[in-house]
């Protein structure tokens, strides 16, 4: 049986907000790493699937290898509080496999998109800016390295596993400034359903949530 997960004491834990210079060197490196001098991909797996935030030159279904999308970040900010903490979303090395969505952006505007998903994606460092091999759903089998964010399994926001149960009670009440915990899920559902995708996990628990 599954372990019983409690969020820690956020008034005593280590909680990380980066500073303004980190992010700014976190995107420093990214820029000086990006394998490409005329294009910028991005996999998104989560709510940067159905809201990318950025105006985008391509996008295209895609699948990353050796990791897997889960709901075990706690949310205390966009979609819980500290009080009442969410479950987020977040893309956990497994040795599984995840589909998502790749996009690219502009490169004359690459600065400032990035500004723009730092500014939403990283404020508290549980993401790892990381290069990955996307593989294109079409006909050529097409692979692009794209950049994402992997969970840091050592951060104070790192929920881990739990029960679908104990996930559901977490999740129904929970809201942020982006949100309900619970649309967040129906959200993330409904974009893999429009890739042709579906996790039953996910599926029982968003009928846990809205059965009460």
């Amino acid at each position: 049986m599954m372990d019983q997960v409690s969020p820690p004491n956020w008034a005593d834990a280590a909680y990380l907000r980066l500073s303004d210079d980190q992010r700014a060197e976190q995107k420093q490196r990214v820029l000086d790493t990006s394998p490409y001098a005329d294009e910028f991909w991005v996999f998104g797996f989560g709510s940067l699937m159905w809201n990318p935030g950025v105006e985008t030159v391509a996008q295209q279904t895609a699948t990353v290898d050796a990791f897997e999308r889960k709901f075990h970040i706690w949310s205390t900010v966009g979609r819980g509080t500290k009080e009442n903490p969410g479950l987020g979303c977040c893309l956990e090395h497994t040795g599984g496999s995840c589909r998502g969505l790749a996009f690219s952006t502009h490169m004359d505007n690459l600065e400032s998109d990035l500004d723009y998903l730092w500014g939403r994606e990283m404020g508290s460092g549980i993401y790892i800016p990381t290069w990955v091999q996307v593989k294109f759903d079409d006909d050529e089998g097409t692979k692009k390295i794209a950049l994402t964010v992997v969970v840091d399994k050592d951060h104070v926001q790192y929920a881990g596993p739990m029960p679908v149960e104990q996930m559901a009670a977490y999740m129904s009440g929970a809201c942020g400034k982006y949100g309900k915990c619970r649309d967040y899920l129906a959200n993330t559902i409904d974009a893999m359903a429009k890739m042709g995708d579906s996790d039953p996990m996910l599926d029982d628990l968003l009928a846990l949530i809205d059965a009460g």
